[in-house]
């Protein structure tokens, strides 16, 4: 199945197609096995957070066969928007807080499928 963004795809599909929930649910079981209380907890956070990162362009080549950098950039966009509101590694390092995560989390869902159309690709 392709999650290249087609000019036909209404909002909402262009939405489910810039959320990458494969790699979410792929850090919440990560996140979800780190003991909160282990002294390492922080660096597995950010380093499972950047490996997750990293794979996505790959990821959404290879397996999504999208085409377009910009799609993949704003997916990438997506995942850090996730993690953000979720907490992770910025609740690791004190630059978490939580209501400001649900309203980023809230706004860019809601929004990004404006701003991210196929006739921006290119």
């Amino acid at each position: 199945m392709s999650r290249q963004i087609l000019a036909e795809n209404p909002y909402k599909d262009r939405l489910l197609k810039l959320i990458p929930s494969e790699i979410v649910a792929a850090y919440l079981v990560i996140e979800g096995l780190i003991p909160e209380k282990a002294s390492t907890a922080p660096w597995v956070s950010l380093g499972a957070t950047l490996i997750l990162l990293v794979l996505i362009p790959f990821y959404m080549t290879r397996i999504m066969e999208v085409k377009v950098p910009r799609q993949i950039l704003f997916t990438m966009v997506s995942f850090m928007v996730w993690v953000y509101a979720l907490g992770g590694p910025f609740a690791y390092y004190g630059l978490y807080t939580g209501y400001i995560g649900s309203v980023i989390l809230v706004l860019w869902t809601l929004l990004i499928p404006f701003f991210y159309k196929p006739q921006d690709h290119g």
